[in-house]
């Protein structure tokens, strides 16, 4: 394999590269907002080429909360991908299903219960014509075996879809392990893969939304800091934002619905803050507190 050579750099004042330099600054917005509000609250909206991790402890819902949001960047008109290395894609689309029916149906009712009551039945039926008319048109589930994929089906949709997508990635720790040499040491395998989905989100001037472990140590006692998740320095200097998803304790579960907070731990263009949420696992939906 020849080696990468990296364009020789030009030496260029900034008088002459000023004016490229604005259309940059001007272009640094968010593009797109979240449905769904403690996302821009914390976030401030969807921007180009940002990173942000999202970390829980296993059970928390991180999985549910980034379907919930992929849903609402897809159902607003823009292509989403979501690379699933966990979940089936089918399990995906039941827990979207299961939030369009507003409540009427649950994660136990899909598939089985269904067609044997006719309300559910059609609570079922309407939230697939829903689900095929908004969301299906814009949304791609995909599993990899390597970033270089991720970044090869990004390009495809921006050739189809005339757009860039938002990326979500469910998660961090599978991917890296799946695509990383045998043997390879993990840490050193989240660095290289966190380092070619910055290429990623760079080249194209796409948003990534990765699902990460944390460390054991830190399941529901100490503090959310940035330590907590795996390949913990790569996170610090190479994602924009980092959130964590956790238990509330000032708070008590009311109608099996968990107490939850969502925390910026680090966040690029917001001061750092929490958010309470509920979590309603069978209806796979979070719910902001007012």
């Amino acid at each position: 394999m020849q080696p990468v050579t990296s364009p020789i750099p030009q030496l260029e004042f900034e008088d002459a590269a000023l004016d490229k330099h604005l259309g940059l600054i001007s272009m640094d917005r968010p593009k797109i907002v979240f449905d769904f509000g403690p996302a821009n609250r914390l976030l401030g909206g969807i921007y180009p080429c940002q990173m942000t991790a999202f970390g829980a402890s296993p059970g928390a819902g991180k999985t549910t909360l980034m379907g919930q949001l992929a849903d609402g960047v897809a159902a607003s008109g823009n292509p989403v991908l979501f690379i699933t290395e966990e979940l089936p894609a089918h399990k995906l689309v039941c827990k979207s299903l299961v939030r369009l029916s507003k409540g009427t149906l649950t994660l136990g009712d899909i598939p089985e219960n269904v067609a044997a009551d006719t309300t559910s039945l059609a609570a079922f039926e309407a939230a697939v014509g829903c689900y095929r008319a908004t969301i299906a048109p814009n949304i791609s589930y995909a599993s990899v075996s390597s970033v270089a994929d991720i970044g090869r089906l990004v390009g495809e949709c921006i050739h189809a879809c005339g757009k860039t997508p938002v990326v979500f990635i469910d998660y961090l720790q599978l991917l890296a392990t799946k695509s990383a040499a045998p043997f390879a040491d993990e840490r050193l395998a989240i660095n290289d893969c966190v380092t070619q989905l910055r290429a990623v989100c760079n080249t194209y001037g796409t948003s990534l939304y990765v699902a990460s472990s944390v460390s054991r140590e830190f399941y529901g006692s100490k503090p959310p800091s940035l330590k907590m998740f795996g390949g913990a320095s790569t996170v610090e200097y190479s994602f924009d934002n980092a959130l964590y998803l956790h238990e509330d304790k000032e708070r008590c579960d009311v109608f099996n619905r968990k107490a939850l907070k969502l925390t910026a731990i680090k966040a690029r263009y917001r001061a750092l803050d929490s958010v309470p949420l509920t979590f309603d696992g069978a209806h796979a939906v979070f719910h902001e507190v007012i």
